[in-house]
C-alpha cells in the first residue's frame, strides 16, 4: 500500500466524518440530541382542564420530519374536536383511560376507548378529539409526521368564516352567526361524558393495542421491545410507533436505523442514551422522563437503565414501515475475518491492539436486549 494511496483514504475518511444537522450544516455536538424537560419546553395549561408540551423543531431544532406533545387530561376534560393539515397522527397513552372519537368521511368514523399502553392513528386532515373519560388524569404521548404540525379546532375554524357563510347555515342559525371565538388553538377544554358519547365502534382500525402484538423481544428479567409498523398496523401512514422496556441493568444493543429518523421519549424511569457521532467523543446523556432524544437516520446510538427501576421508551418513526434495525454485534459479525481484522486492529497505519468483535458470533438477527455491568 502506497504512502498515497494510504493519504487519500484518509482524507475520504475525514470527509465522511463530518456530520452535519439537517439546516446548520456544521457538525452536530451531543447535546444537539437531547431536548430535556428541565426549563426547556414550555407549558400551556388551562386551569383544572389540562397541560400541553408542544415540542417542534423550533424548540428542538435536531427534528427532521417528527414530533412529540405531552398532554394531560384532567378528568371531564378533552382536546377539543380538530384537524391536521400537515400531518398524521400516531398516539401512546400512558396512564388513565381515553375516547378516541373521529370523523373523516360521512362513510368513515370511529368511536372507541383506549386504556393506558394502547395507540391510536388519525390520518392526515380527519377531524377528532380526545376525551378523558375516566376519573383519572389521562397522560399520553402525541407523535406526528411533521417537525411543525398545524391544527385547526373548531372554535378556530368557526371563527373564521364570513359572517355571510355563516348566516348561511340552517343551525345553530342566531349562536353562528354572532359568534365570536378565538384564532389560537387552546388545546384543551371541559368534556362532560353522556349518554351519546358512550357508542363504541369495535375492531376499528384505528386502535392498537400493542400488547396483542409479538414482541420484537420479551424475557421477564429482562424487558421487551414491541412495535407497531404497517407490517402489523396495516392503516398506519408516514409514521410509526416503537416501545422498548427495560428492567435494572439492561441495555439496548448498539444500532441504527438506516431508513428512518427515530423521536425517543422517555415515558418511565432514567438512564442514559448514547449517540456515536465522528468526531465527537463518546458521552452519555443522562435522561429522565419525558426527555426527548432524536436520533437521526442511520446514528449509531444505544440506551442503558443504570437505575435501581424499570426504564421505558417510546419511539416514533418518520415512515410506516421502516427497515429494520441494524444491529452492530449482529451486523459487524458477518463481515469475514480477514476483513474484520484488517478494520479493527490494522486501521490505517495506526495498528491498533485488540479486535473487540473477534468472538461475536453471527446468529442472524439482534439480541435487541443485553444485560451489562452498570455499577
Amino acid at each position: 500500500m502506497t504512502f498515497a494511496y494510504r493519504l487519500v483514504c484518509l482524507l475520504l475518511l475525514s470527509a465522511s466524518c463530518a456530520y452535519a444537522t439537517p439546516n446548520e450544516g456544521k457538525l452536530m455536538s451531543d447535546v444537539d440530541f437531547l431536548l430535556s424537560t428541565k426549563n426547556k419546553i414550555k407549558e400551556y395549561s388551562i386551569k383544572d382542564v389540562g397541560s400541553a408540551w408542544i415540542v417542534d423543531k423550533d424548540n428542538f431544532p435536531a427534528l427532521d420530519g417528527v414530533t412529540c406533545y405531552t398532554l394531560e387530561l384532567w378528568d371531564e376534560s378533552m382536546r377539543l374536536p380538530h384537524w391536521h393539515p400537515n400531518a398524521t397522527e400516531l398516539g401512546y397513552l400512558i396512564s388513565g383511560s381515553v375516547q378516541i372519537i373521529l370523523w373523516r368521511s360521512p362513510g368513515e368514523s370511529a368511536v372507541f376507548t383506549l386504556s393506558a399502553g394502547m395507540c391510536w392513528f388519525i390520518p392526515q386532515g380527519a377531524l377528532h378529539s380526545l376525551n378523558n373519560i375516566g376519573k383519572d388524569k389521562a397522560v399520553m404521548l402525541v407523535g406526528f409526521s411533521s417537525d411543525r404540525p398545524k391544527d385547526i379546532d373548531l372554535p378556530v375554524a368557526f371563527n373564521g368564516i364570513p359572517v355571510p357563510l355563516r348566516d348561511a347555515y340552517t343551525s345553530p342559525h342566531a349562536d353562528l352567526k354572532e359568534w365570536e371565538g378565538t384564532i389560537s388553538n387552546p388545546l384543551v377544554g371541559k368534556f362532560y361524558p353522556d349518554s351519546s358519547s358512550q357508542h363504541q365502534l369495535t375492531g376499528s382500525p384505528y386502535k392498537f393495542d400493542l400488547a396483542q402484538v409479538t414482541p420484537l423481544f420479551s424475557q421477564g428479567d429482562m424487558g421487551s421491545v414491541v412495535w407497531g409498523v404497517k407490517d402489523n398496523w396495516n392503516i398506519l401512514d408516514k409514521i410509526s410507533v416503537l416501545r422498548a422496556h427495560l428492567k435494572p441493568g439492561v441495555a439496548r444493543d448498539a444500532i441504527w436505523y438506516p431508513d428512518v429518523g427515530t423521536l425517543y421519549v422517555i415515558s418511565q424511569g432514567q438512564g442514559k442514551f448514547h449517540v456515536i457521532v465522528p468526531n465527537q467523543p463518546p458521552k452519555p446523556l443522562p435522561v429522565k422522563r419525558f426527555d426527548y432524544v432524536f436520533v437521526p437516520t442511520g446514528t449509531l446510538h444505544t440506551f442503558i437503565n443504570d437505575s435501581n427501576e424499570d426504564f421505558e421508551v417510546v419511539a416514533f418513526f418518520t415512515k410506516a414501515n421502516p427497515l429494520p434495525e441494524v444491529s452492530l454485534s449482529f451486523s459487524t459479525s458477518f463481515f469475514p475475518d480477514s476483513i474484520r481484522k484488517e478494520a479493527m486492529t490494522e486501521y490505517g497505519d495506526q495498528h491498533k491492539i485488540g479486535d473487540p468483535i473477534k468472538r461475536l458470533r453471527n446468529t442472524g438477527t439482534t439480541p435487541y436486549l443485553l444485560r451489562v455491568n452498570h455499577r
